[in-house]
């Protein structure tokens, strides 16, 4: 009785009632991976390099007076700070989306789902293991800037509410974004669906619901502003973050930034999450008693004979088998409703913003266009990596690679035909950039000779993107491994090389423009912003073709042959460049087969 009693009390203690021993179990394989101790290192040697470049751009560069030096401490501080948060709390964010994107895919994939219906485990203890294991890789992650943080706020300028604050955002919206993750990959298989579908809706929920309720609130019910800032911030912790940061800087640019609306925040973001769990339990339940009936296929949907099972229909293969074959894969996985409901929202969303910006009088303006470029050309390059990240891999997942490799096709049929399928399926994405431009060149707000010049720099990232995602799917085994590798390799590339670059050429040449024009002038997508600044907008829309001129940091004034020489010239190095890559995956093809 004794020792029951003990039990009992070391289970409340450290609720092992709740996490079960799949918590046990998740952790044990947690510190056996060594990619979790090379994203902490790689992650905090990252953020003392940034404090680091920080420091000298802010302090010590700017004059050789100590007495200066001193006055700028509290300054630095503050930005600091304010970076590492806002970039602690996004990378967190992400990395929780691709750590539980397959938290119970792999369980309905394994057909282990099922079997753990017959043990005394409950599903509360698994959803809540799976969830905690993973959270908890992702709290150290965050404790591990608190010691920095600690320092730095030596230096003054800093409360301490501010890091309490923040922490507290940041650990309350993980726990949600954790919980959504799950809950979609409950439904699918594939970790880069869930990946797509998680990064989706979060776009939805945070940015564009605000957008469009701001409108319908302030412009057409009148509501007041800071009302309905009060109501946003309430409920969105990017925008919550956003006023932490104004706070911290200006303290009196949100008045009501300061007092106790955060907690609310936190405690409703929690109540959410809560209601999320309890609806991931009840799903989970139904998967594993359909799975333990054998009524549940792997990819976590019922058993049911399709159209063409059921008519005995056979598709002749035409052409290459490879190409014929990813030419017709979706890989999105979305059924005719589905895709309607899909483009339905895409769609309307873009016109709902047509029509905020257009009452705004901002649709005339040039960095209207820009920030609409930089929007779907990035979502675009992140879906474009992704799908090419899957390409090998999924072969290997579903063990159909050996025997591909055993059959007639060539390497290079494998190898375009997988290069040609993601190009294929991407081209629906990049489209929403084209056609954006095109609207806008028959309405008058957009030269029309921005439309070649955007395919031009388009294109050579598409195939840029879908040759390095082929790499890392054949340089990697699992397929979330290949995707995270191809997206951090392409966000290092045109974002944080051209962030390293500005600091460092601000600190080590200044007065020269060297280092950052010789980055810029390889980034497509400073080109991007730099066409859209040179020839959209009302004013500039109307001027004649020989009149064109492009301020480009590298050769200065063009005019739109010299520009489109250029833009050729950099298009194609990137296609060498992809070309290479490919040439790399044909050597190593058939190394690690299995």
């Amino acid at each position: 009785m004794k020792h029951t009693f003990i039990d009992r009390v070391y289970d409340a203690v450290t609720l092992s009632w709740l996490t079960g021993p799949i918590f046990s179990k998740e952790l044990r394989i947690s510190s056996r991976r060594k990619r979790n101790y090379f994203l902490r290192s790689s992650y905090l040697l990252i953020l003392l390099i940034a404090i680091l470049l920080a420091w000298e751009a802010m302090v010590h560069s700017y004059s050789s007076n100590v007495v200066y030096r001193v006055s700028r401490l509290s300054a630095a501080g503050m930005a600091i700070t304010g970076t590492v948060v806002m970039v602690q709390f996004y990378l967190a964010i992400l990395v929780s989306v691709i750590m539980l994107s397959n938290a119970i895919s792999e369980e309905v994939y394994h057909k282990t789902l099922g079997v753990l219906m017959s043990t005394p485990i409950s599903m509360v203890q698994v959803i809540a293991g799976k969830l905690l294991s993973k959270l908890l890789q992702l709290i150290l992650l965050v404790c591990l800037t608190l010691p920095i943080l600690g320092i730095v706020r030596v230096f003054g300028g800093v409360p301490w509410e501010y890091l309490i604050k923040s922490f507290c955002v940041t650990l309350t919206a993980v726990i949600f974004v954790g919980i959504w993750t799950l809950y979609l990959s409950i439904h699918q298989k594939h970790a880069y669906i869930v990946i797509i579908r998680s990064i989706l809706g979060l776009i939805v929920f945070f940015f564009v619901a605000p957008l469009f309720f701001g409108w319908l609130a302030i412009g057409e019910l009148n509501v007041d502003d800071d009302s309905y800032l009060l109501c946003v911030a309430v409920t969105n912790p990017m925008f919550l973050m956003a006023m932490l940061m104004v706070e911290l800087m200006e303290p009196r640019g949100m008045p009501f930034a300061t007092n106790s609306w955060w907690i609310v925040h936190c405690l409703m973001m929690l109540g959410i999450s809560t209601l999320l769990f309890i609806r991931a339990v009840t799903v989970v339940r139904k998967k594993a008693l359909l799975q333990a009936c054998g009524q549940l296929d792997d990819g976590g949907k019922t058993k049911r004979r399709s159209k063409t099972e059921k008519l005995g229909k056979i598709h002749h293969v035409k052409g290459p088998p490879v190409l014929w074959k990813e030419w017709r894969d979706s890989r999105l996985k979305m059924g005719g409703a589905k895709r309607i409901i899909a483009c339905l929202l895409v769609t309307g969303s873009i016109l709902i913003s047509y029509a905020i910006f257009e009452n705004e009088n901002f649709l005339d303006d040039d960095y209207c266009h820009i920030m609409y470029a930089m929007i779907f050309a990035g979502l675009s390059t992140f879906l474009t990596a992704i799908f090419a990240a899957t390409t090998i891999t999924s072969e290997k997942a579903s063990r159909t690679w050996p025997a591909l490799l055993c059959t007639l096709v060539t390497d290079w049929q494998i190898i375009w035909g997988k290069v040609i399928g993601v190009l294929r399926r991407s081209t629906l994405f990049w489209g929403i950039l084209v056609l954006h431009m095109t609207i806008f060149i028959l309405v008058g707000y957009i030269h029309p000779a921005a439309l070649p010049h955007i395919v031009m720099i388009a294109m050579p990232v598409a195939f840029f993107t879908t040759c390095s995602g082929v790499f890392f799917s054949s340089l990697f085994k699992h397929t979330t491994s290949a995707v995270v590798a191809n997206m951090i390799f392409v966000a290092l590339l045109w974002a944080g090389v051209p962030f390293f670059a500005t600091i460092i050429g601000g600190i080590f040449f200044r007065g020269s423009d060297v280092l950052i024009e010789t980055v810029v002038m390889t980034n497509p997508f400073y080109y991007l912003i730099e066409v859209l600044d040179d020839i959209a907008g009302k004013g500039d829309a109307s001027t004649s073709w020989s009149r064109l001129r492009y301020s480009w940091a590298v050769g200065g004034k063009m005019n739109f042959i010299e520009a489109t020489v250029l833009l050729w010239v950099v298009a194609s190095a990137y296609i060498v460049t992809g070309l290479g890559f490919l040439k790399i995956v044909k050597m190593r093809l058939r190394k690690n087969i299995v």
